[in-house]
């Protein structure tokens, strides 16, 4: 399995939108690793994880052939995860992709909700809507739906994904998981190659609900590891960065999640499982 990160940023971007803070001015000098764009991934260049805004840039940067891609995996409602105005391009007279070419995106009730007022002038986006602990097929992965604490009005769920060899865990936009999903765990025993975690505040200490930082990153991983559902090969991420987190850039986040034993994702990182 190839997973490759398309964009690694909170909803602001880095360097934000509009922000003349001095961690998004030394970032435009410095560039690299730190500049990073919405969050975004494919795996196997055949499944999307969310639609953000910056999709167009994603596709063009890496190279992406959209024509391959038949699902997308929707986290939740907010825009920079699902901007659902960009997909009125496969309405006609805006692309025009191949006869038999259809997309189906999964998403919670809420999110899709966005999805599906678009259906009826867009005969090529199919909404499939999901729910917590829905096991669903989506081609050749067969993918796990688990609860995600954020904002409640925003639909969110976190992503187990498999291609029946190797899997993936792809929990962004949540906090440390909740006491039904180690449960469910516990009784499933699933072996994860990948875990991807949400990293919002980066070195800040988390002082409300609904992201995660190094510290729950740390604590994620060694009780993963304890369960049996990770172990020393499994690679462990860290995702999804503000510029509003502590030593967010990467020059200065990824020694300290190194020494987690977690990686530090940047645009257009790849991992081959």
């Amino acid at each position: 399995m190839k997973f490759k990160f398309l964009g690694t940023a909170a909803f602001e971007g880095i360097p934000a939108l509009f922000c003349n803070c001095e961690r998004c001015r030394q970032i435009r000098q410095t560039g690299g690793r730190s500049v990073r764009t919405r969050t975004q991934a494919i795996i196997n260049d055949d499944l999307l994880v969310d639609f953000p805004a910056d999709t167009v840039s994603h596709v063009l940067s890496n190279n992406i052939d959209l024509g391959k891609v038949k699902n997308c995996l929707i986290t939740h409602s907010h825009s920079d995860h699902l901007y659902t105005e960009d997909i009125t391009i496969l309405a006609g007279g805006f692309s025009y992709p191949a006869p038999d070419y259809e997309i189906t995106f999964f998403a919670s009730e809420i999110a899709g909700k966005g999805i599906e007022r678009l259906l009826k002038d867009i005969p090529k986006a199919k909404l499939h809507t999901v729910k917590e602990f829905d096991v669903v097929g989506a081609d050749k992965y067969t993918v796990t739906v688990l609860p995600a604490i954020h904002d409640e009005h925003s639909g969110p769920v976190i992503y187990q994904i498999t291609d029946g060899e190797k899997t993936v865990l792809y929990a962004l936009d949540t906090h440390f998981p909740r006491d039904d999903i180690w449960e469910y765990w516990e009784k499933t025993k699933p072996h994860f190659d990948l875990v991807v975690m949400d990293c919002t505040n980066a070195l800040r200490p988390m002082n409300y609900v609904g992201h995660m930082s190094l510290f729950e990153n740390a604590e994620m991983k060694k009780r993963m590891t304890k369960m049996g559902i990770a172990d020393e090969k499994t690679v462990f991420v860290s995702n999804h960065f503000s510029h509003n987190g502590l030593n967010v850039p990467y020059e200065e986040f990824a020694p300290e999640a190194a020494k987690q034993g977690i990686l530090t994702s940047y645009d257009g990182m790849e991992i081959e499982l």
